[in-house]
């Protein structure tokens, strides 16, 4: 969900799927059509904010297993070693 325009995809077809009674092609076409004309600038931003907001937590995941993935290393290491003592 890195990109806005899948939530906006997402809230297309909810509103095609939610008011499509007939089933046909051309409803479908109309109902697309009118939720994009509908669609407002608070609703749009909301979509980017959204993204903005996974993003930044996608980063803080990535700065925090940079953190202690040398802790992990080292700690794997140790436990190589004292394996390896064990086995002597």
């Amino acid at each position: 969900m890195l990109n806005a325009i899948e939530l906006a995809w997402a809230g297309l077809k909810n509103y095609v799927r939610d008011n499509n009674v007939n089933f046909s092609l051309k409803d479908v076409r109309h109902l697309a059509h009118q939720w994009m004309l509908s669609l407002s600038k608070v609703t749009a931003m909301g979509y980017i904010n959204e993204t903005q907001k996974i993003e930044n937590m996608f980063k803080k995941s990535d700065r925090f297993i940079e953190e202690i993935e040398e802790q992990l290393i080292d700690e794997e290491e140790d436990t190589d070693s004292s394996e390896e003592e064990m086995d002597d």
